[in-house]
């Protein structure tokens, strides 16, 4: 048999190029073409991803608001003094750089010490410091004055604010340096701190800075049954000033304020102190009274309210008749009478002790005739038939919400019948105006749209050789704002023909509101007329 050698392995022809090796080669070329697709597509996506984001981002901040134009203009503020510069006549602005500032804008004033007087109420238009020119240009300055009557209220720290809706251009705080450091009151009291009802107290101050002695004194004439009259204070070993109210002096309960005036430097200063009277009850042998009001106490006309007495009785009595008035008392300031009203209580009522009993008035049921600017004693009387009568009192005030001043728009002038020099209505020198100012402060929800005033003005000489009397028909007041009326007539001017030295201007007004008498108005002021 032959044999046939050894036998050699050769590659399978389907390995090496056959029908399989073949299917294989282009699934791998089709998975690399794939590859490739699919790199291009991804970079495509995220460069529009990206134009994408960044327009978005950039359409998001296109939408903010463009800041507000920085200011440019630069200003220097003074204050005018009075010729012998001891108070503030004015102020002025001068306009150092920048573009013109429009003549809308508003100039705002205020006051440290006075922030509630007129001449600091209001914006000041730019327009009425620089003669109603149509802009405030580079160089031009913006001049003020204060009426002469306003001056007396200074040396004072003013702060100045111009500003539009939209921007502040300029703020400055301007100091009335003094030449010497006038008197301050720092603290002020009683003691004890409520005395009673006919109980003398002391009343007491602390007071800083450069003091004349004599020259400090305390007015207590807001006190029901204290004098009006100035009392000398003296100083004490402790350094307070001092003044002893005497015993049975007060006989009202309540809160009031007396003012307390010091002098030296050559300035003065008056502060205000409270004086706290506490309720007391009075009372005839097992029977006493006190009044309480509800609620306690009604602030604005026509809130309504009961008047209540509580009355207590210690004795072992029962079933005793039991009567019970009330008195409703309200002064007004100024020279008004006081308003009385009587209501009674309940009829029928008895009482056994010992208890208190709260009674309510019932004629009307309710009480809503409160006078704003009033001083009112509420009184209520009780009596047992077999015990006696007690009586017991309450007092407050109610609100100031419509206020009223009367001056002359200059202070000292010499009179219209003097023989050379005297002011005139027409030409040089001027008379003045002659103004009363009325401010309806009554906002508050349920206040009406207005108030109407009407009343007399008067003025006296000290001489008392000459009084001029002037009619102020009804004006009405819109709540939240004030009217200027000149009671000589319209832009006419006062032409006193006497001298005074000195005239007492005093207004009267009644407030009214829907036909109902609400309250009163009352202010003097004091002019120099030679």
């Amino acid at each position: 048999m032959r044999s046939l050698g050894p036998v050699t392995t050769e590659p399978s022809a389907r390995g090496s190029g056959g029908p399989s090796a073949k299917r294989t080669g282009r699934r791998r070329g089709r998975w690399r073409a794939k590859r490739g697709v699919s790199d291009v597509v991804a970079t495509i996506i995220l460069l529009a991803l990206t134009v994408t984001l960044f327009a978005s981002i950039f359409a998001f901040v296109s939408s903010f608001p463009a800041p507000p134009a920085q200011n440019t203009n630069q200003f220097q503020a003074s204050l005018v003094r009075t010729a012998n510069g001891t108070y503030i006549a004015g102020v002025t602005i001068l306009h150092l750089a920048g573009p013109a500032v429009s003549s809308s804008v508003l100039v705002y004033l205020k006051s440290a010490n006075y922030p509630n007087s007129p001449e600091f109420a209001n914006p000041i238009p730019v327009a009425w410091g620089i003669n109603n020119a149509t802009a405030w240009n580079l160089g031009v300055t913006w001049s003020w004055t204060f009426p002469a009557h306003q001056q007396d209220k200074l040396p004072d720290q003013i702060t100045i604010y111009v500003v539009s809706p939209t921007q502040l251009y300029y703020s400055v705080i301007l100091p009335g340096q003094l030449i010497s450091v006038g008197p301050t009151v720092v603290d002020s009291g009683t003691t004890p701190a409520n005395p009673g009802i006919g109980q003398s107290f002391v009343v007491w101050a602390s007071i800083s800075g450069t003091v004349t002695a004599g020259s400090v004194f305390v007015n207590l004439g807001g006190v029901p049954g204290l004098s009006g009259t100035s009392q000398a204070m003296t100083l004490n070993s402790l350094g307070l000033w001092q003044y002893t109210v005497p015993s049975q002096g007060t006989d009202a309960a309540g809160t009031y304020f007396g003012f307390i005036t010091a002098g030296g430097g050559g300035f003065n200063t008056t502060a205000a102190v409270t004086i706290s009277i506490a309720p007391t009850v009075t009372s005839s042998g097992a029977l006493s009274v006190s009044v309480v009001l509800v609620p306690q106490p009604p602030t604005l006309p026509g809130t309504s309210g009961y008047l209540a007495a509580v009355v207590t009785y210690t004795g072992s009595a029962s079933d005793e008749p039991l009567t019970v008035t009330f008195w409703a008392n309200q002064t007004p300031g100024g020279p008004w009478k006081t308003n009385s009203t009587e209501l009674a209580g309940p009829t029928g009522l008895t009482i056994s002790g010992p208890t208190s009993v709260t009674v309510y008035s019932t004629t009307p049921s309710t009480f809503s005739t409160w006078l704003l600017n009033s001083t009112v004693v509420i009184q209520a009387s009780a009596t047992v038939t077999s015990v006696g009568s007690a009586q017991g009192s309450t007092t407050f005030g109610t609100a100031n919400l419509v206020q009223g001043i009367v001056f002359s728009t200059s202070s000292s002038f010499t009179h219209n019948g003097a023989s050379s020099g005297g002011c005139k209505t027409t030409g040089s020198p001027l008379c003045p105006f002659l103004n009363v100012t009325v401010w309806d402060n009554w906002t508050a929800t349920g206040a009406p749209a207005s108030v109407s005033i009407s009343g007399t003005v008067t003025a006296n000489n000290s001489a008392g050789t000459k009084q001029y009397t002037y009619t102020i028909g009804a004006t009405t007041v819109t709540s939240g704002s004030s009217v200027t009326v000149d009671p000589v007539g319209t832009k006419a001017r006062w032409a006193p023909t006497v001298a005074g030295p000195k005239y007492t201007l005093a207004v009267w007004l009644k407030v009214t509101a829907n036909g109902v008498t609400i309250g009163y108005v009352y202010d003097t002021f004091v002019v120099t007329v030679s």
